[in-house]
């Protein structure tokens, strides 16, 4: 595998209305030729679900890419059991790393806030699926959830530090997440943490990694981004 250069992205959501699509694809077609793909979990919303047309087409596009150049898919909470039928030379893995540089691993497993309040998620979602119902404007869960400003910080300050923890430990200077939605390049005394948010929120991020520089940009779409809503199956 090729670790010259590396382009990393996370939390696509395929097959969720909120999902950019269009920018997405936008963003494949202008990776340089044989450039690594590191699809940092969560690229999947639901794997019970059959996808859409459109997000369907998306995953086709990431096997055909997968021929061309590497392509390696983290497995995140919500695509952790995902088998797809034709994974062409996609790879599956827990974690990716860019030698001691960098660790990438999607942060579920970071996250050891959330999971011990169930109840207070369930009735979270059941509240922002009432906004919907009554009319309220609807956007991604985790878009609501930026709105609960002190407890969203809570959360990106929790997964961050313990994740900063586990890139110390394992002896890396970087560590790359996905999972909170919350686009971060973070340096402390225990090294650097980044996250690459979400492409269900504007604005959409990634990570470019080369042999001198870890750098987290923006992506930028040549119109006005509008999330492709998902099509009956």
């Amino acid at each position: 595998m090729s670790r010259d250069l590396a382009f990393i992205v996370s939390d696509l959501h395929l097959g969720s209305p909120h999902f950019y699509c269009r920018e997405f694809i936008a963003f494949l077609d202008q990776l340089p030729a044989g450039a690594t793909l590191v699809l940092n979990g969560d690229i999947i919303d639901d794997v019970r679900r059959r996808l859409p047309s459109t997000p369907r087409s998306v995953v086709d596009r990431l096997v055909r890419e997968s021929q061309q150049r590497p392509v390696v898919w983290v497995r995140g909470n919500h695509d952790e059991y995902l088998a797809l039928p034709e994974p062409g030379a996609i790879q599956f893995v827990d974690r990716w790393q860019f030698g001691t540089r960098l660790l990438v691993v999607h942060g579920a497993d970071l996250d050891r806030l959330m999971p011990r309040h169930g109840l207070f998620k369930w009735l979270f979602r059941r509240l922002h699926r009432l906004r919907v119902a009554l009319g309220f404007q609807d956007m991604h869960v985790a878009e609501y959830a930026k709105r609960w400003t002190s407890l969203y910080r809570a959360l990106n300050e929790h997964v961050a530090r313990n994740a900063l923890r586990a890139a110390a430990e394992g002896g890396f200077a970087a560590i790359a997440c996905g999972h909170t939605h919350a686009a971060m390049d973070l340096t402390t005394d225990q090294g650097r943490y980044l996250n690459t948010g979400a492409w269900t929120e504007i604005p959409l991020h990634y990570l470019r990694v080369d042999t001198t520089a870890i750098t987290l940009l923006r992506y930028a779409p040549a119109a006005a981004a509008t999330p492709c809503t998902a099509e009956a199956p």
